[in-house]
This record gives C-alpha cells, structure tokens and sequence, in this order.
C-alpha cells in the first residue's frame, strides 16, 4: 500500500499538477478506501482543518512578509553596495560578496528564492563585466541562494519543525552554525579556484573608498538591518519569546526602517501582502494535504509496517540516517523541498523516535538535504529561477556544472554534522 501511495503521488506529480492537490486526490481516494467511505473523506477534511489551526504555523506568513518589505523597498540593495566597498581586492571579490551578501540576507529574509534573484540581477552583470567565468559567476550566486533554509528566520524550518514535531526555536538556532559552516567552505571554494584558475575570476582595480564614508554607510544601512535580526533571533535565542512572537517583531522593525528611509508607499505594501499571502498559501495547502496523507498511510497500516521493518533490521543508526538521507537526495533530483518534506516526514520520523535518534540532529541534517535539493540537476528550483535572470548565452548545462562544487560543499557539511553531532548544539548549549 505504501508504494501505492507513493507512486501514485509521484504519477500525479509527473502529469503536471501542483503538489497539494495531488495530495488532495490520493487522500481522497485513501480516506474512502481505509477510513469509511464518504465518512471518512467528511474526518479527512476536519483533520486538515485542525492542522492549519495551529499556533506553531504563524510564523511563517510573518517570516515572508518581513523578507517581502525589506527586498520590495531596495533596502537590500544598499547593505549590498556596502559590502562591494567593503571587499576591496579579496580574490574572486565579486563571488565571495555574493556568499557574504547571500550569508547577511539570509538572517533577513528566510527566502531562497528571493536570495538569487536579487544577487542575480545585481552581480552578474558586473561578473560578466569583469570578465568572471561562467563557474564563478554562476556558481555563488546559486549555491548561495540556499542559505536562507538554514539561517534563520527559515519559512522551511518552521514548517519542518512543524510537521515533524520537533522544537522550533531549536531547529531555527540549531541551523546557524551549520549555514555558517556552508558559507565557510563556499568563500574558500571560491578563493580557491581563483588562485588555480585566475581567468576564473581576474583582478581589477577597485576604486577606493574613503573608510569614513564607509562607516558612515555601514552605521545607516547595515546596523539597522542587523538590529532587525537580533530582533528576531534575540528572543528565541534568550528563551522569552516564541518564533511567532520574535516574527512579529521582525515585521515591525522591517515596517519601522521601511517608513525612516522613506521607501514604503501604499503600492509597495500591498504588493509585499499579495506576495506574502500567494506564498503562504501556497505552503498552507501542501501542510494541510501532507497531515491528510500522513493520516491515511497511517490507518492503512503502511507505516506502521515500513516501520517495523526497518527496525527489525537492527540497523546501526548511523547507515540507517545515511538510507534516509540519500533518499531525501535522490528524491531532490525531481521535486520540489516542501512536497520532498511532506512525502518523507510521515516515514522517517516515526523510524527516528523509534530508533531514538535525536530528531533536532536529524531535522538539521534533513534542512541541508532539502538545501541540496535546491540546486540539484536537473529540477532544482534555484537552477530554473538563474536561468530565468541570466542571459541567453547560458545553457542549462552550464548552469548544471557551476552547481555541484557548491553541492559537494554541502554534502562535505552534512557529512560533518552526521559525523559530530555536536555542530548543532553549537548555539543551543
């Protein structure tokens, strides 16, 4: 039954049709099958019902409407011209600014997307410009992008947490220091390559700044910026604010800054709530769809039989989180993070209270899986959001090869934390 199920969604998914009501139609089929005809499809609604009502989920339309104003008002753009000054003649400048930049508005925004098209329509003009190859102009700008999973405030991590039961606050501070750890290895990738490869990335000269107005710059545009992050991380961090509550805060200091440098008007705002709200949504539906097909492999017994299974096995836990996570790899090749997560969670998180593994550890270990999946070949979502910005002279294959170095970073991360669990608990001890 569960391979019915699966490959059902998946047949689904293949014709074309958006991941919730796929969903929607499996659940329907499952409920009326497992759960009491017309009765049971009548409890599928009510369960979906009580899984969108929920307290822990509020912070997700609050994180993406923060990170709407911010982009919407360009005041992401300043803190961006800041660090250009700031970078100098650092090797492959240009690419270790969209690693710092990606790494800054990640602690902002929360949205991956919204990350590489921003450094995507500032940078790769000026890296075309300065003559960067294609590995280098591509590359950062799209490995990068990714970080938002892992910084918070993370939209996916809430919905993970979530879904999977497992502490928010832990899974939003328990994800820095792994991002930061990936922001490393990217930046020294980077430098790298440029020194076996200049023509990767060739030096220039970099008008230079007078260090006052720099720090006259950097007191305007960054320091507020940042203020706005500590309002976010600062509470959940300290324990006396819930994420929902630290999210709230966040819009207010993202509408306070918006309306001081004058870049908010009517328009702007309510293009940021009509965007916060189709994304929302959008998430919303897919939860609500996910809890209904956890429910039914549930009452059908398929769980509980993968279950049993694979505990019979006597697997040592290190082999079986590595079985998970390369199915979450696999699986990123061809869909997309949330419908990755909502397939998957059902599953493995009933194997990893069973096998007592500690599901924050697996829940951050799950983040960067979902974060290779963004980039991966040959439907990564941030792979199609480049080719949609950059310029007709950049293949798909291109764009495929500038990736995997990135990836390889991440895999050499998630090999770290699987291997010292402690990295997560960094931030949390």
């Amino acid at each position: 039954m569960l391979l019915v199920f699966f490959g059902g969604f998946i047949g689904l998914l293949v014709t074309g049709l958006p991941v919730a009501f796929a969903f929607f139609l499996i659940n329907i089929a499952g409920a009326y099958f497992f759960m009491g005809g017309t009765e049971g499809i009548k409890q599928l609604v009510l369960n979906m019902y009580s899984s969108l009502a929920n307290f822990t989920l509020t912070p997700i339309p609050l994180f993406i409407f923060m990170g709407e104003i911010l982009f919407r008002c360009g005041i992401a753009r300043n803190v961006l011209n800041i660090f250009d000054k700031f970078f100098g003649r650092i090797p492959g400048r240009l690419g270790i600014l969209a690693v710092a930049a990606s790494t800054f508005f990640s602690g902002l925004t929360g949205s991956a997307i919204s990350n590489t098209a921003l450094l995507g329509s500032s940078l790769m003009p000026e890296m075309r410009q300065r003559g960067y190859g294609k590995p280098l102009m591509i590359g950062p700008i799209i490995g990068t992008g990714g970080l938002a999973m892992m910084i918070p405030p993370s939209a996916l991590a809430v919905v993970l947490g979530s879904v999977a039961q497992i502490s928010i606050s832990g899974i939003l501070v328990g994800g820095i220091f792994p991002g930061l750890i990936m922001a490393f290895l990217y930046a020294a990738y980077i430098i790298g390559r440029t020194f076996l490869e200049p023509s990767m990335a060739p030096d220039y000269e970099v008008p230079r700044s007078d260090p006052v107005s720099i720090a006259k710059e950097f007191l305007v545009y960054v320091m507020p910026l940042t203020s706005v992050m500590a309002l976010v991380l600062g509470p959940i961090y300290m324990g006396i604010a819930t994420p929902t509550e630290a999210a709230s805060l966040g819009c207010v200091g993202a509408l306070t800054l918006s309306i001081v440098y004058r870049k908010l008007n009517f328009s702007t705002f309510l293009e940021a709530l009509a965007a916060t709200l189709r994304t929302s949504s959008m998430i919303f539906l897919i939860i609500a769809g996910s809890v209904g097909y956890s429910q039914i492999i549930s009452f059908s017994g398929a769980g509980a039989g993968l279950i049993s299974a694979v505990v019979s096995l006597n697997l040592p836990d290190a082999i079986l989180i590595t079985i998970m996570l390369s199915t979450l790899l696999l699986l990123g090749c061809f869909m997309d993070q949330i419908a990755m997560m909502m397939v998957t969670v059902p599953l493995f998180m009933p194997i990893v209270y069973q096998a007592n593994i500690d599901p924050l550890w697996f829940g951050i270990m799950m983040l960067i899986a979902l974060d290779i999946g963004f980039t991966s070949p040959p439907f990564g979502l941030l792979l199609f959001v480049m080719k949609g910005i950059a310029s007709d002279d950049i293949s798909m294959m291109d764009i495929y090869r500038a990736a995997i170095p990135f990836i390889t970073c991440n895999l050499f991360t998630l090999t770290l934390i699987l291997a010292f669990p402690r990295i997560v608990m960094f931030f949390l001890q």
